[in-house]
């Protein structure tokens, strides 16, 4: 009997144990459900606002769409072709003192050119000078060549000239960059 009432008593605290696990289990899954549904609520009420927020902004937008006058509106497109014009126009300019202002950075003194032919639309720039010797002429057409704005340089017509200068013809075609680019000008510091 007291076996009996041994397994009796292990059966219940198991049942007591098992429904205790089961309570908990119920309370988390409870605890669970209500903070999902607060969460749910918070995220309706917050829409709900924002919804209402974006009705009093489109509100406000056809409001200052009509304040606009139909006739402002015609002069900001007109505006706005003109501008595109004259970006279009400048884009295409040639800023052919570029040329000069190249020539001028770029020519060793013992060089000098006596002829100057430039024609923008193939952007080719003839010329005959007369250098102070050979290696000069070779450290001219060599600082030409690697400048990162010549496209081309060709060079021939060598012969001595009078006062043992070295005459020669050449040609230089620039890269479109160099003629599409405004000048760089330098302003005057007044003081």
């Amino acid at each position: 009997m007291t076996d009996f009432l041994l397994k009796k008593e292990q059966a219940v605290g198991r049942f007591i144990s098992l429904r205790r696990g089961t309570v908990l289990i119920f309370y988390i899954s409870l605890s669970l459900f209500f903070a999902t549904l607060v969460g749910y609520l918070i995220l309706f009420f917050v829409n709900r606002a924002q919804a209402s927020s974006r009705e009093n902004l489109l509100k406000d937008v056809r409001i200052r769409q009509d304040e606009l006058r139909p006739e402002l509106i015609n002069q900001i497109f007109s505006l706005e072709s003109k501008l595109a014009n004259i970006q279009k126009l400048s884009g295409s300019h040639i800023f052919t003192s570029n040329v000069l202002k190249f020539l001028e950075e770029n020519t060793l003194p013992n060089v000098r050119f006596l002829t100057f032919d430039f024609k923008s639309d193939t952007r080719r720039l003839e010329m005959a000078g007369d250098a102070a010797s050979y290696a000069t002429l070779t450290e001219q057409i060599i600082l030409l060549e690697k400048h990162p704005q010549i496209e081309k340089v060709e060079f021939g017509g060598l012969t001595l000239g009078g006062n043992n200068l070295v005459n020669f013809r050449i040609t230089i075609v620039f890269r479109p960059s160099l003629l599409l680019n405004p000048p760089f000008v330098e302003e005057e510091i007044s003081g």
